[in-house]
């Protein structure tokens, strides 16, 4: 070969060296680039990236495991799965068993486990893990680890909470249903089975119309329309159920779903037959009461008018014994004591006058019992001052000086508040006299 040719020959090799050469700076310009993009959506992925090799010794772990669990990487890697202690006890071995399943080419999608932090608190993750291949051979596993303890979290407590509500729901003694936009029935509780006598399948699916023997209730269309349209409505209404007419006091509520379009209508509706009988009771009740409250009111009144007619009379027949007793027998006693001349029978008269005076008394009495406080003899003075008796014809007919009589006299006008008032005696006497009797 010439020296021309192996000069050829060399300068080919040399431009295939420096383009492999170029191909292989650009292929590892590439594989850094890659690794580079790795290394970054490493370090700032919110989940946890780690690797665990044959071993079960983690080789790698995001930083993203201190937000986390608390831990920062390098206290983890190098370490075995068991060692690091971030697994309950009671998921090592699924966490084993799924191990062996991606080591032998498996993938794992979406496992859950329970991890424990450095402060000893619990969360949940969702794992996912695929083989690391090499030569056709599971060398390691990449596995991601997603934090779902706030999700966890809240399907637990949606759950406990749609188990309280189907405990209300199941065990409530009020009808309790659902309806759809087209006011159709989509849910019902118990209570609301034994009421209609039917099982929900039987319900679910119909309108009221279609469940109901009675016309149409259209006030209650016109509601539920209102509840659709956004409104809460409470009322009451009535049914013929099994036989019997039932009144039931509802409430009715919009549904609506999480962006608070309306989806339906959600209605408590409660039995209130036999309080409405009551309430019907109780009115009529009332209704019996107040006629007879009118009644005995009437009656009252009856029997006030017949007492004060039967006062009345009574004051009018003493009053005309007393006028009697004045006109027909006090003057034959004063002409017999004017024309007496024995003493014996000077005495049987005042005996008379007294006894006289004494019965009277009573009937006179008004006077005293209502205004005064006169003595016996204040009376009998008085009674004379009112048939205008002077001061020496009392005097005369009781036997008393004149004096005794104006002492008396002074007495009364200081009992009837007219010691020092310029008013007549006999007066004010009669005036009272007439007032007491007009009563």
């Amino acid at each position: 070969m010439s020296d021309k040719s192996i000069y050829q020959e060399l300068k080919k090799r040399v431009r295939d060296l420096e383009r492999a050469a170029a191909r292989r700076h650009s292929d590892e310009g590439d594989i850094h680039e890659a690794a580079e993009k790795y290394r970054i959506h490493f370090s700032l992925a919110n989940d946890v990236i780690y690797t665990i090799d044959r071993d079960f010794v983690v080789t790698s772990v995001s930083p993203s495991v201190e937000r986390v669990l608390g831990y920062k990487p390098e206290e983890l890697v190098g370490r075995s799965v068991a060692e690091v202690r971030v697994i309950p006890p009671s998921y090592l071995d699924k966490a084993m068993r799924e191990t062996m399943q991606v080591l032998q080419g498996e993938r794992i999608i979406g496992s859950t486990y329970e991890f424990i932090t450095k402060d000893g608190q619990v969360k949940y993750g969702q794992v996912s893990g695929v083989p690391y291949m090499r030569d056709g051979r599971a060398r390691a596993i990449i596995s991601v680890a997603r934090d779902i303890t706030d999700l966890v979290e809240m399907e637990r407590s949606l759950r406990e909470s749609e188990e309280r509500f189907r405990a209300i729901f199941e065990s409530a003694q009020d009808c309790i249903f659902i309806k759809n936009l087209d006011l159709e029935y989509t849910f019902v509780n118990p209570c609301m089975e034994r009421v209609l006598g039917l099982s929900s399948s039987e319900i679910i699916g119909k309108r009221d119309e279609e469940l109901f023997a009675d016309p149409p209730d259209f006030r209650t269309g016109k509601e539920d329309a209102r509840v659709i349209a956004g409104e809460v409505v409470e009322g009451e209404y009535t049914r013929f159920l099994r036989g019997t007419v039932m009144t039931f006091h509802s409430i009715k509520v919009p549904m609506r779903d999480a962006s608070g379009r309306i989806t339906g209508l959600c209605g408590i509706a409660r039995d209130i037959t036999e309080r409405k009988r009551f309430e019907e009771q109780l009115l009529a009740k009332e209704r019996e009461l107040a006629h007879q409250a009118r009644f005995l009111e009437e009656m009252n009144i009856t029997l006030k008018v017949l007492l004060d007619s039967r006062e009345k009379e009574k004051k009018q027949a003493q009053e005309i014994i007393v006028s009697k007793a004045r006109k027909i027998v006090y003057p034959y006693l004063e002409k017999l004591d004017a024309c007496a001349t024995d003493e014996e029978m000077r005495i049987y008269l005042n005996i008379i006058r007294s006894n006289l005076d004494e019965l009277l008394t009573p009937y006179v009495n008004p006077l005293s019992q209502q205004y005064l406080n006169f003595t016996p003899m204040e009376m009998r003075i008085a009674d004379l001052i009112k048939q205008g008796k002077t001061t020496k014809e009392i005097a005369a007919l009781l036997k008393v000086s004149p004096f005794a009589v104006s002492f008396h006299r002074s007495n009364i006008r200081k009992k009837c508040g007219l010691q020092n008032a310029k008013r007549n005696l006999r007066a004010y006497l009669n005036a009272i006299e007439q007032e007491v009797l007009s009563e």
